[in-house]
């Protein structure tokens, strides 16, 4: 039944092999696999409890092995795939550490100026620490044509204006 679900999915959504390609980029060892090794690919409408969301990735390596989870965003305009930014914790067994912000979804839609068809959810989870346990991988394709984006980015503004307007209030006071 798998198999005949992701036929119709790729059928319906065209662009899941550019983003798993975009996903997949930064790890040589994945360029003989496809999407058949994701465990779920569900289909949602986006909201805005998706877009306040941020992208998130933890990894940690030494030399006997080591993890890597995450959960990452790509927005789909029309054909084109563009990946949003996460932020993240890295570290190594040699003690280097390495943290990095981003900004929400809904923030970055905003600063970039896209309003997306889609937006695709990739969650990685690494089950054991040494690197020899069963990986997952879950999708989630938001469908956002029918979200009034516009709307979400307004009620954010209205917010930080009654933010500001409170603090000149409370410094001229």
């Amino acid at each position: 039944m798998k198999l005949y679900r992701l036929a119709l999915i790729k059928k319906e959504f065209p662009f899941v092999d550019g983003v798993f390609s975009a996903l997949h980029s930064d790890y040589s060892n994945y360029s003989e696999m496809d999407l058949g090794i994701i465990d779920s690919i569900k289909i949602q409408k986006g909201d805005k409890n998706l877009l306040m969301k941020t992208g998130n990735e933890d990894s940690y390596s030494w030399s006997n092995g080591g993890h890597h989870n995450y959960t990452k965003y790509f927005a789909i305009v029309s054909e084109e795939i563009i990946k949003l930014e996460s932020s993240g914790w890295s570290a190594t067994g040699s003690g280097d550490n390495n943290e990095w912000k981003a900004d929400t979804i809904g923030e970055q839609l905003f600063a970039k100026n896209i309003i997306p068809d889609f937006v695709v959810e990739c969650i990685y989870n690494d089950t054991d620490d040494n690197g020899n346990g069963q990986a997952t991988r879950f999708w989630t394709i938001f469908k956002m044509k029918r979200f009034d984006l516009g709307s979400y980015h307004q009620e954010k503004i209205d917010e930080a204006a009654a933010i500001i307007k409170a603090e000149i209030a409370a410094a001229c006071a």
